[in-house]
């Protein structure tokens, strides 16, 4: 007498598997929820369980999603300021930024209170017009 191998044990309960699940999706919701209750099983209970680790496990991807979001940002902000090469002096980025407003009618600046821009304002305003290629910037110095 031969004993079954456990491939063989294994292939006999994936069958037994497959005809229980076939079993079951024959069943409709009514039947299915009827068997549960003369299980005693309380199936309002089971469906709030599910719920809850349903919207336990949705939590959790949503909070990892985010963490890697932050961390993308973090590198990319990292990044940036990384490969921002050295400004010229604020006096020649007035007047490159000048010279670029001038030239390109369809770029605007809005001055704070309409009357001025600040040093802080030109800087980022430079930072935004080198990110966009308006200045083309060559280690700063243009």
């Amino acid at each position: 007498m031969t004993h079954p191998t456990s491939k063989d044990t294994r292939a006999k309960v994936g069958r037994i598997a497959e005809a229980f699940e076939t079993d079951v999706d024959a069943l409709t919701d009514e039947q299915v929820l009827a068997e549960a209750r003369e299980d005693g099983l309380d199936t309002a209970k089971l469906a709030r369980d599910f719920r809850s680790n349903a919207m336990t496990l949705i939590a959790e991807a949503k909070r990892q999603k985010l963490a890697l979001a932050r961390q993308r940002l973090a590198e990319s902000q990292q990044n940036r300021s990384a490969r921002s090469a050295p400004r010229p002096s604020l006096e020649k980025i007035k007047k490159r930024i000048q010279e670029v407003l001038g030239a390109n009618p369809g770029l605007a600046v809005a001055f704070r209170d309409g009357r001025s821009i600040s040093d802080d304002d030109w800087l980022t305003l430079w930072d935004d017009f080198v990110e966009t290629g308006a200045i083309k910037d060559q280690d700063g110095l243009n």
